[in-house]
Formats: C-alpha cells, structure tokens, sequence
C-alpha cells in the first residue's frame, strides 16, 4: 500500500467522521425560505398527528405508537 492510498484511506476515515457531525452539504441558498406546504401535505400531517402519537423509549429514543380506538 502506497503513501497515496494511505492518504486516500485516512482522507476517507476523516471525512466519515466529521459527516456525522455536520451531514452532507446543502446546495440550496441558505437564505431561501424553501418551498410552500401544499394542501395535501397538511392533510396527511393532520391525519398522522390524529393516528399516531410520538413515545420516548427507555434509551431515549422517540418512536410513534398508534392511538387507542376511540370505538371501544
């Protein structure tokens, strides 16, 4: 293994690991206000609100768990 495939690898190591902290780059303008929410985007975030309800586990984790019926 030569010097440039050592670089190459630790090149890599560094770059994986500083992606944990900061992800991947955006490319979009960082003063843009992004896209408008269209309407069908609302219903079905209003529809997953009213079915699901958002539950932290014991190692801290938050997962979303199915309301209980109101039919019982």
């Amino acid at each position: 293994m030569g010097f440039a495939d050592r670089f190459d690898a630790l090149n890599n190591h560094v770059t994986l690991f500083f992606l944990r902290f900061v992800g991947p780059p955006s490319v979009a303008d960082p003063e843009g206000r992004g896209r408008g929410v269209t309407e069908d985007e609302r219903q079905r975030e209003t529809q997953i609100r009213q079915t699901f309800e958002r539950v932290t586990g014991p190692d801290g984790r938050p997962y979303l768990v199915e309301r209980p019926s109101s039919d019982a």
